[in-house]
Formats: structure tokens, C-alpha cells, sequence
């Protein structure tokens, strides 16, 4: 059991290394091969996660003011989501099972709160010019 949470451990890791291999030297404006957003291009709309892989890519390369233009949410996020990847991931390797910690109810459905007010905030128009 112990083997089997290092491994799929090490999987991961290496799936996210390659990812953002790729992500670091293929700039998703200038290749096709990324997905579109299906709920953009059937509304026109932007979804919370519009521009994420964009703004991944900027953030990989530390232009963090065009990572925050194409997705402020996923490039406040994602420095997060990598330290909790990395506590995560040593914590297998040290004890050979994940760490035990379930976020509290509240703090769900605040997280599901800010992505929708997110999603709702990106689509209205701001004109600040008359």
C-alpha cells in the first residue's frame, strides 16, 4: 500500500514536470494542440477558467502583470495549489500516505463562492470612459 501511494506520488510529479515542460516552451497563443473553452465558444462568455492556461504559461515566466490580464484567479491560485502539491507530495514520500487534512464545509463553499463571483465579474463590461 505504502509503494503504491510513492508511486502514484511520483506519477503525479512527473505528469506536472512534463505539463509544464510543455506548457513553458509551447506558448498556448501561437499552438493549437491546447483546448478551448467549450462554454466560451458555445456562449461567447468567459468561464472562470478562461485564459488559465494562458496566464499559467505568463506565470511560468514570471510576467506576472499578462498572467493576471489573461486569469487573476488562476495566477493567485496557482502558486497555492503548487505549495500544497509540494507538502503533499513530500508527506507520501515521508509517511507513504497523504496528509489528513479536509478543508471545513465553510471554507468549500466559500471557494465555490469567489469562483463564481469570479466567473460573473469577468463578463460584466467596465467603461470607465464616456
Amino acid at each position: 500500500m505504502m509503494t503504491q501511494a510513492k508511486s502514484r506520488a511520483h506519477a503525479i510529479a512527473a505528469a506536472l514536470l512534463v505539463g509544464g515542460g510543455v506548457l513553458y516552451t509551447f506558448a498556448p497563443s501561437e499552438h493549437s494542440f491546447y483546448p478551448r473553452c467549450i462554454f466560451h465558444a458555445l456562449t461567447g462568455w468567459q468561464c472562470p477558467g478562461c485564459g488559465g492556461t494562458r496566464a499559467l504559461y505568463h506565470l511560468l515566466h514570471f510576467h506576472l502583470g499578462e498572467a493576471m490580464h489573461y486569469n487573476a484567479l488562476v495566477t493567485l491560485l496557482a502558486p497555492l495549489a503548487l505549495a500544497y502539491f509540494i507538502f503533499w507530495y513530500a508527506t507520501v514520500l515521508r509517511s507513504g500516505q497523504g496528509p489528513g487534512l479536509p478543508l471545513p464545509r465553510l471554507a468549500i463553499m466559500c471557494l465555490y463562492l469567489v469562483v463564481l463571483l469570479f466567473g460573473v465579474a469577468r463578463n460584466i463590461p467596465f467603461s470607465f470612459v464616456s
